[in-house]
């Protein structure tokens, strides 16, 4: 008499399947829940922008350059604030920031089409690419800054808020 093939799916397999294929839907559910969305951003096509040489730091998120015409520019980072100078944890993001800014090959600062171009301190307003990438990330990813004086809906607010 011929021998009975087993079958893979028996009562005992059956319960065994179910019991593996609901642990993977579950974890991989939970996974997608609690996962950080990652994306990167880049300067937008239709913002002003500015070349900009690094000058000097004047703290974590202000620093002096010089931008395409010659002229000298204090520039205040958009969205973020760094310690005062004085305060806690100045000195580590004014080192930073500094740091950044002086190994960079490439600096732009872009306008905000929905923030004011300078502050009444006669600051430019900008968000600032090192290379690429965004120092107001790097400042928050590295808790250096914390994001602040938010006053708009700005270009790259959404972005900075998935950091957190």
């Amino acid at each position: 008499m011929p021998k009975k093939k087993r079958s893979l799916f028996n009562r005992k397999n059956a319960k065994y399947i179910t019991y593996v294929t609901t642990f993977l839907i579950i974890g991989f559910a939970l996974y997608a829940l609690i996962r950080k969305p990652e994306y990167t951003v880049s300067p937008a096509a239709y913002t002003k922008k500015y070349n900009a040489v690094y000058q000097y730091i004047h703290d974590g998120d202000t620093a002096v350059f010089t931008i395409e015409d010659g002229k000298e520019v204090i520039c205040r980072f958009l969205a973020v604030d760094t310690p005062e100078i004085g305060e806690e944890g100045d000195e580590e993001a004014k080192h930073f920031t500094d740091h950044r800014l002086e190994k960079a090959a490439r600096i732009i600062l872009e306008i905000d089409p929905n923030a004011e171009e300078y502050d009444k301190f006669d600051r430019l307003l900008a968000w600032v690419w090192v290379d690429g990438t965004l120092l107001q990330k790097e400042l928050i990813e590295n808790d250096l800054a914390q994001i602040r004086y938010i006053y708009n809906e700005y270009l790259y607010l959404d972005y900075l808020n998935s950091l957190k």
